[in-house]
């Protein structure tokens, strides 16, 4: 199955310490026709060779690193310092897939672990989508500041 997500080169880092949870996601990426890399850790990220990669979406095995709490301020760097990438989180801590838009200040979607082939396809279907809304909320902020403080 040959889809097209996020435009027509999409490409996938995946930031997991778990083999099970890389696992079902590298299993199904390929036949979405994406290509992945890899990182253990937040402080592997590879930023200078993903500038040149552009990575469409970015999976966080939250669970890896001691759930979204614990890497809050790591994830809020993440979104900046990658602002054209969906994050995705992943986690066995959820109690259902979230698709929606109340995470956006960490993240685009967050799916369940262990996932299905579903979840993730529906995943990379909507963090596009969401990663456009949180885009427009951020552009607007400086041009609300700069009405506030020029009146």
């Amino acid at each position: 199955m040959n889809s097209s997500f996020a435009g027509v080169r999409a490409k996938a880092l995946i930031l997991s310490q778990d083999w099970e949870v890389c696992s079902d996601i590298i299993e199904y990426l390929p036949e979405f026709g994406i290509p992945f890399i890899i990182a253990k850790d937040f402080h592997e990220i590879p930023y200078d060779f993903l500038r040149d990669y552009q990575t469409s979406y970015i999976f966080v095995s939250v669970d890896d690193f001691g759930g979204p709490i614990v890497v809050y301020d790591q994830l809020r760097k993440l979104r900046e310092n990658m602002p054209h990438s969906a994050v995705i989180l992943v986690s066995n801590e959820f109690t259902t897939d979230e698709y929606g838009t109340h995470r956006l200040t960490l993240a685009d979607v967050s799916i369940r672990s262990p996932l299905s082939k579903s979840s993730l396809l529906l995943a990379l279907q909507q963090a596009p989508v969401n990663l456009s809304v949180w885009s427009q909320r951020i552009a607007s902020v400086p041009h609300s500041l700069n009405e506030v403080s020029a009146n």
